[in-house]
């Protein structure tokens, strides 16, 4: 580590038969221009040696025992780490840039911003350095501005305010709006990233998330609304837009779930 890396980075990856992606996730780690100075595994059922990939690469290995968890299995690894600055990995999320890890300690500078991440894709909506103030006047959209596949945050943030475990799956967005509401910061940052795994339509998923977390803290949705997502929907169908049809069709389900407190 150069003298002018002063804060020290850990790194949490949580992970369960992860062999065949885990190796180019901690390549690519090593060949940071900012080196971690720990990396924490946390170990959820793994049967194929993935345990040993991280205990190779000078890793600590803990043991989820209990039934998984996204917020439960979070919380308890950011309990492992001692450091200020904790980058949190999914198993299959690569990040490709050398200088990303070091990027991202240049935001955390600000001792204002909770935590930093990618954004997933060149939407403008939001500026990179997300305050209270613009989360109120613009509104809450579907989709997270942080993520715990590839985000940084402040350690000692998150020990004031762990993750929420009811909020399955979507902790990470209702994390970073509870921090602005704190007077926090969330920023937000390009950098070339692999996700090594496919994942299934969680159309429903984001948008129930997002329409919870916008009325838990009186927040306005920032969608179409019910009136013109029905009409995509219905255009959708007409036309045979499969992808169109299961968006628009499971954000009213959503819409409606939350509206009849589901």
């Amino acid at each position: 580590m150069s003298e002018n890396h002063t804060a020290t980075v850990d790194i949490l990856i949580r992970f369960k038969n992860s062999a065949a992606t885990l190796p180019r996730v901690i390549e690519h780690l090593e060949n940071q221009t900012y080196p971690p100075t720990n990396i924490i595994g946390v170990d959820t059922g793994s049967t194929d040696g993935s345990a040993e990939i991280i205990r190779r690469a000078g890793g600590t290995v803990v043991s989820w025992d209990a039934p998984y968890s996204h917020p439960k299995v979070l919380n308890f690894g950011l309990g492992y780490c001692r450091s200020e600055l904790v980058v949190v990995l999914s198993s299959h999320t690569v990040l490709l840039s050398p200088d990303t890890i070091e990027r991202m300690v240049a935001v955390m500078a600000n001792p204002a911003m909770a935590c930093v991440s990618a954004k997933w894709d060149d939407d403008p909506y939001y500026s990179d350095a997300i305050s209270w103030d613009e989360m109120r006047a613009k509104g809450l959209k579907v989709g997270s501005i942080y993520s715990n596949s590839m985000g940084m945050l402040r350690h000692s943030f998150w020990q004031a305010t762990p993750f929420d475990e009811t909020m399955e799956g979507s902790e990470d967005y209702a994390w970073a709006i509870s921090q602005l509401r704190l007077g926090h910061l969330c920023g937000r940052m390009d950098f070339p990233f692999d996700y090594l795994r496919s994942s299934n339509d969680r159309h429903h998923e984001l948008a129930r998330s997002a329409f919870l977390i916008a009325r838990r803290n009186g927040l306005r949705p920032a969608w179409l609304g019910a009136r013109c997502t029905f009409q995509n929907l219905i255009k959708a169908v007409l036309s045979g837009d499969k992808e169109a049809r299961s968006l628009h069709g499971e954000r009213l389900r959503a819409w409606w779930d939350v509206r009849r407190g589901r």
